[in-house]
Order: C-alpha cells, then structure tokens, then sequence
C-alpha cells in the first residue's frame, strides 16, 4: 500500500480550504475585483495553487458560493429532518411546528451576529443586488430550500397554501427581518446603545424574532375574511 500519497491529499485539502476561506473574505469585501495574488497571500498559499486547485478565479467564486451553502446546510440539518418529519405526518402538530421554525429562527440570528460569518454575508448580499451565476448555486442549495420549508411549515400551521404569494411573501419578510440584524447592523448597535453583539444581546434578538414568529402565525392562522374599507 503507498501510504506516501495520502499526506499528499491532506495537505491539498487543506490548501483549498485555506483558498476558499481566503477567497471568501476577498470576495465579500471586493467582489470580482479581488485579485488572486491578494487571495493567495491572505491563504498563505502560492498563486499558482489557485489555477491548480480551482482553474481560474471564476471557479473560485463558484466554488466560494458552493462553500458557504454547504456551511449554512450543515448547521440546519437537524432542522430540515424535523421539518421533513412534521410536513409528512398526516396531522399537523402545531406546537412541534412552532418549536421547529423558533428553533431554525435563533440559528439563524445567532449566525448572523457572529462575526465569523460576516464575510459569507457580505459574499451573499453581494448576489442578491448583483446576482452572477454564484448567485443560483446559493440560491438552489440554500436559500430556495430554507424559503420552501418555512413557507410549508408555516403553511402547516395556520391552514394556508405554501406555494401561495402571500405566504411566500410573509415568509420572505421574517428571512428578511432576521438578515436585517446583520445587513442594518450599524443602526441596531447605535439605536439600542450597543457597542457590540455579544451572547446577552443576541439572546435578546432571538426573544424579540420568536415574538415576531408568533405574531405571524396568530395572525395567518386567523379567517380571512373581505373586509372593504369605503369612504362613506
């Protein structure tokens, strides 16, 4: 057995993930216009790796997007087993249903206070106001799927259609709330008197996005009904 070779593979792991943890940090601050030479010296790796590793700089941003939907998926994959489990069973457990969006909400929230992630945020916000082909490989492997199983999960709930546009649209706001703590970070800091997010406060925005989950499921659960509003 040629036991020589698997050093080998370790270490080229470790040089792409280096590669992609760099790139990730270039690409969220300057988008396209990172340069190789800079994404190479911040992963300690020399600038031929990146042709060696990903082909070219286009492929590194692809891979990059490929990257940070593999980390997001990871850390919500108990949630999406929970969240098959309740939308195959025959009747609806409404409080396992709230259990499970509270849950996936927090995670979220706690994601996005950590400065760990502000790199990948800066990287996604990037494709949401300048979609590229990255774009749709976050969007098939991230977000549609965390999109699809809030809208039936909510659905689940409160009696409505998850494929209805409105439900998609609440679904979208309570996302959209939540990436607010990250993407308007600067205004929750200074109108709450914050220098920081640290535990403490990020339990606080968790308690304030459960409060809000529970608002959007008593009111969607409640009977539509035709109300006209006429000048009289």
């Amino acid at each position: 057995m040629n036991h020589a070779a698997a050093p080998s593979t370790l270490r080229g792991e470790q040089a792409k993930s280096q590669l992609i943890q760099a790139a990730i940090e270039q690409f969220g601050e300057h988008g396209m216009r990172a340069t190789t030479r800079d994404i190479a010296a911040l992963a300690g790796q020399n600038i031929a790796a990146i042709a060696y590793y990903f082909g070219s700089k286009e492929a590194l941003y692809l891979a990059s997007a490929h990257w940070i939907g593999d980390f997001f998926n990871q850390h919500f994959q108990q949630h999406v087993a929970d969240a098959q489990a309740l939308i195959a069973a025959h009747s609806q457990d409404k409080a396992a249903i709230r259990h499970v969006i509270h849950s996936a909400c927090c995670l979220m929230a706690k994601l996005l206070t950590n400065d760990d992630t502000l790199h990948m945020s800066k990287f996604v916000s990037r494709e949401q106001l300048a979609p590229t082909d990255a774009y749709y490989i976050l969007h098939q492997h991230m977000i549609a799927p965390m999109h699809e199983y809030f809208s039936r999960l909510i659905a689940g709930y409160t009696g409505r259609d998850s494929d209805d546009t409105e439900t998609i649209l609440h679904v979208h706001g309570l996302v959209g709330g939540i990436v607010g703590f990250r993407l308007a970070r600067e205004t929750v800091l200074m109108r709450c008197g914050w220098s920081e997010f640290n535990d403490a406060r990020t339990q606080l925005i968790e308690k304030v996005i459960t409060q809000q989950v529970d608002f959007i499921l008593q009111g969607l659960s409640m009977p539509r009904g035709d109300v006209n509003h006429e000048k009289s």
